[in-house]
């Protein structure tokens, strides 16, 4: 059973994919009607960019997307008479950005005037979720009306609206695995973990046994080592995991033990659409790619920084906000007759000031029943709530 769930705020729209109740993929998208400022630059979309520099020991340009990231862009005979420090050209994502890396970009042509920024089509937020993630789904369950109108005009008959008091993430128990999405370790059901590190160049997924001993070494190893292939590709899922990725599994002494574990890894490889050029290495190293056509969870909502979530990671600012106005608004959904404080730190204060629209969307929803409050204690990314 796949079901597509999608949650319209007033600051983003959310999505996540389950599989027989077991969360496997999020979408993360602008609110409905905030569309045309979405500038994360997911593949196939098209952007206006500004020429920064040209190297031409590397043969490329370095090009400003809007994004605060320089994007790359390998010159050719067709598009380097065009691409002189300064010009504005149109260009298309072939890769988003990668931690510090920036987007790989196609050339399309050259541009007369402008900013740089994403260009047209844009779509409404709750279809794109839906095309992008949700095309395999058995049935769409989404909270808002007009949303539920869109899709049912883009074809998705098997979309209903879901009025629960219970906002849908809370109600399938999306927050929790959002928020251990972030976590390096992962423990296994059948004990054991996976320690999941994401670098410039790949990502390693080591398996660890975590001091768990049996009878039989070899049969322990092969159990751990079915249960971290599930959990791996899971979370590569998950976690939008794109490019090389390298898996430590335990060794496997036997030969019957390594082709049962080898048709198994064959199975839940298939349920990562586009995966390819596996192989285990000498070393025994299980290695694979999968498509980078959006930024990484870690890429979206986190920036380098000494803290939380990951070391030497923290939510941004934009991110923590949007948080907040999420548990506000499934706060306020739950109780509509209650009143709800949101307290904040200056750092998300500053962004919903800069954001008014969103909380007008809020009042619009469920009336002038919350106040926000700023205490300097809670410093730059944290909230609390609180009935008035």
């Amino acid at each position: 059973m796949k079901r597509l769930i999608i949650e319209c705020g007033v600051a983003e729209t959310r999505a996540a994919l389950l599989v027989d109740d077991q969360v496997w993929k999020f979408w993360f998208g602008p609110a409905r009607g905030d569309e045309t400022s979405d500038s994360f630059p997911r593949a196939g979309r098209r952007f206006a960019g500004r020429v920064k520099a040209v190297d031409k020991g590397l043969n490329a340009a370095f090009v400003d997307l809007g994004d605060r990231r320089d994007a790359f862009l390998a010159l050719k005979k067709s598009n380097e008479d065009h691409c002189v420090d300064g010009a504005l050209i149109e260009v298309e994502i072939k890769a988003p950005p990668r931690q510090s890396k920036g987007a790989a970009l196609k050339f399309i042509g050259a541009l007369k005037e402008g900013e740089p920024g994403r260009l047209p089509p844009f779509q409404d937020a709750a279809v794109e979720a839906a095309e992008t993630i949700g095309g395999e789904a058995d049935e769409i369950l989404i909270d808002n009306g007009g949303a539920l109108r869109a899709l049912r005009a883009a074809g998705f008959d098997n979309a209903r609206h879901e009025t629960h008091p219970v906002a849908l993430f809370q109600k399938h128990g999306v927050d929790q695995e959002f928020d251990a999405a972030f976590d390096r370790i992962v423990p296994l059901l059948r004990g054991g973990r996976l320690i999941i590190d994401e670098t410039h160049a790949l990502t390693a997924i080591d398996v660890d046994t975590g001091g768990l001993t049996a009878s039989s070494p070899a049969r322990l190893r092969e159990k751990i080592a079915f249960a971290a292939a599930e959990e791996a590709m899971r979370q590569v899922s998950l976690r939008n995991i794109g490019g090389h990725i390298v898996i430590d599994f335990p060794d496997i002494p036997s030969d019957a033990g390594r082709k049962r574990f080898q048709a198994h890894l064959k199975k839940v490889m298939s349920k990562l659409d586009g995966a390819g050029a596996a192989s285990f290495s000498r070393s025994n190293l299980y290695s694979f790619t999968a498509p980078h056509h959006a930024l990484s969870l870690l890429d979206r909502f986190t920036e380098k920084a000494h803290a939380v979530p990951v070391a030497g990671r923290r939510f941004t600012q934009e991110a923590a906000a949007k948080m907040a106005l999420a548990a506000l608004e499934a706060r306020l959904r739950s109780e509509p007759s209650g009143r709800v404080a949101l307290t904040v730190g200056a750092g998300i204060q500053a962004c919903l000031a800069e954001n008014e629209k969103w909380l007008h969307r809020l009042t619009d929803r469920h009336g002038p029943r919350f106040e926000i409050v700023t205490d300097g204690k809670y410093g730059d990314r944290n909230f609390d709530l609180a009935e008035q």
